[in-house]
């Protein structure tokens, strides 16, 4: 299954995002605090401050979250 993630997957929990940087996350759906949109896609708060560049936007972005 790890080759065959797509941005925007959804498994069990979580959700698979690719950064500006070409990481791969996958982020529990109920973790995100805060998105912010700007040029470039939408910055994602995670717990502890984290933030992670996500080059999408933030339409995708929230329709990838809301799937269930």
């Amino acid at each position: 299954m790890g080759d065959n993630l797509a941005e925007g997957d959804r498994v069990g929990r979580f959700i698979i995002l690719r950064d500006v940087g070409g990481i791969t996350h996958a982020v529990a759906v109920g973790s995100v605090a805060a998105m912010c949109e700007t040029d470039e896609g939408v910055f994602m708060m995670l717990p502890g401050g984290r933030l992670i560049h996500i080059p999408q936007s933030m339409a995708v972005i929230l329709e990838w979250l809301g799937r269930p």
